[in-house]
Order: C-alpha cells, then structure tokens, then sequence
C-alpha cells in the first residue's frame, strides 16, 4: 500500500473511531442514572467533546498537526530534553518553585496521552492493512480491527486515558505545568538550529492540551473531577469489556 493509501486508510480508521468515541459517551451519558450524582450532562459532554477536539482530533486537523505528533515520542521517551530546556535543577526550582519535579512529571504524563493514542492508531491501521480491508470500512471491518488489537494493549491504553484526567483534575499543580511549559516554548523558539518547528509544535500541542483541560476542570468541585474520572473509567472499562470479553 503506497503512503498517500495508507493515510488515506489512518483518517478513515481516525473518522471511524470518532464516531465510537461519541456514540459511547452519549450512550453512558443517557444510561448513567444516579451513579455519578455530580456530573452533569453538559459537563459529560464537554469531556467527550475534550477527547474529540484533543486526542482525537478530525482528519483535517490531524494532518496539520502529524509532525508534531510524530515529535512527541522524542519527549516522552527522553524526558531529559525538556528538563535540559529549564537550565540547572536548583536555578530551575527556584524560578518554578519545589513543586517543579511534579508539574514536569505531570505535563509528561499528559504529553504521554498523545503517544498512546498514536500507538492506538498504528495498531489499528496494521489490522485493517494485514486484512487487506480499504475504505469506507463496514462497522463490522472496523470492529474487527479493534478486536485485533491485543487486550493488554487496549487496557494500557485506557490506563493512559485515566491517568490523563487524574494529572490534569489537579489543576493547582497544572497551572504550574502550564507556566513551565510556557517557559520552555520560549526557550526553544530562541534557538531555531537546535529545535525545530516541529519540536516546537509538539510542545505547543501539549500545552493546548493541558490549557483546555484547565479551563475545563478549574471551575469544578473536587467531587465533580471525582465523577469525571469515574465516568472515564466506566467509558473505557465497558469498551474493553465489549471488544475483549472475558
């Protein structure tokens, strides 16, 4: 399959999994009774609507945004190029404060979110593409290409969906991830022959991502971001249960 067929194939599994996405939350938003008694439906939705707009962006937008992508696994995996960007540890912790390890572990673990969601993709493509299947996929081609993808996977994948919302529900400790993060984009747009306009939008991807969840989640209780990671957790949970049942 030549590349422009392949991609052709990613942003049709991407589209089909959108439409998953939203299908489902809608489906537990309207089923959920009583069990997460301070989540409301329109902020259930606005966290359908963060996977949508974030993780999971359209076709349209992912192709703007593929490089940078493609760029966040270098940060992920090599953590020491953001902590190089902050200077020296203690000039850094005392610029940033004492909480600086755990605001840069957490905008990592946001980051990650990315990263898995790439290998999610990948995983799905090589489905479709080892069963010779080519768009539009039926429902049950696409289902199939999910099913392909071994359960330790999926659950490793929703493991990094619940994580997400667990670092970024802690939005004291955010606004200071954003404030670093703002920091290092600074850094690395000065000194253009050591860092990309790549690199530099994969940072930026991240930090759109943490600024859109803080904007989301400040104005919340504590027991509303409770009920928001329960309702990702059920989400992800019953999909699992549905692809991969025991």
């Amino acid at each position: 399959m030549d590349d422009t067929a392949t991609d052709l194939l990613r942003y049709h599994l991407i589209s089909q999994y959108r439409e998953l996405i939203s299908r489902r939350y809608d489906e537990l938003i309207a089923h959920r009774g009583d069990t997460l008694p301070y989540l409301s439906d329109e902020v259930a939705h606005q966290i359908k609507d963060f996977f949508l707009s974030n993780i999971y962006p359209p076709p349209d937008r992912r192709r703007e945004l593929d490089a940078a992508f493609a760029e966040l696994r270098n940060f992920t995996h090599h953590p020491a190029l953001i902590w190089g960007l902050l200077g020296s540890l203690p000039k850094a912790i005392f610029r940033f404060g004492t909480h600086l390890p755990a605001a840069i572990h957490a905008g990592l673990k946001s980051l990650e979110a990315y990263t898995s969601a790439i290998g999610f993709e990948e995983a799905m493509l090589d489905a479709a593409q080892r069963n010779s299947f080519s768009p539009p996929l039926t429902e049950a081609q696409f289902t199939d290409c999910i099913r392909a993808i071994p359960r330790s996977s999926l659950d490793h994948f929703i493991y990094e969906a619940i994580i997400l919302f667990t670092v970024i529900s802690d939005t004291d400790l955010l606004s200071r991830t954003i404030t670093i993060m703002h920091d290092v984009i600074s850094r690395m747009t000065k000194k253009p022959d050591t860092y990309s306009s790549d690199q530099i939008a994969a940072i930026e991807l991240g930090l759109e991502l943490m600024q859109q969840g803080y904007e989301l989640l400040a104005p919340l209780t504590q027991d509303t971001k409770q009920d928001i990671i329960s309702f990702i957790t059920q989400s992800e949970r019953n999909f699992l249960a549905e692809i991969h049942p025991e």
